[in-house]
């Protein structure tokens, strides 16, 4: 046996796909899609101990600390003029 994913992309195809689940030569199930409060709240069940606001702030200092000496050391010398 081989599994796919289909996107199906109109009713013909549909109909054809469920004709031949009817017929017993495949079978379908519907993928599980979650929403996006059900993903956030998995998130957050996972979080063992929460930042604090300073925790935050000091990662954000950080990330554009590294951001800014990236960009300074890709930067071309620009010449005299």
């Amino acid at each position: 046996m081989e599994t796919f994913e289909v996107d199906v992309t109109s009713k013909k195809a549909k109909a054809l796909l469920e004709q031949l689940q009817g017929l017993g030569i495949i079978t379908m199930r519907r993928k599980k899609v979650r929403s996006l409060a059900e993903v956030m709240a998995d998130i957050r069940s996972k979080v063992k101990h929460p930042l604090t606001q300073d925790e935050v702030m000091a990662e954000i200092k950080a990330a554009r600390r590294s951001r800014k000496r990236n960009a300074a050391a890709s930067r071309k010398p620009q010449a005299r003029r």
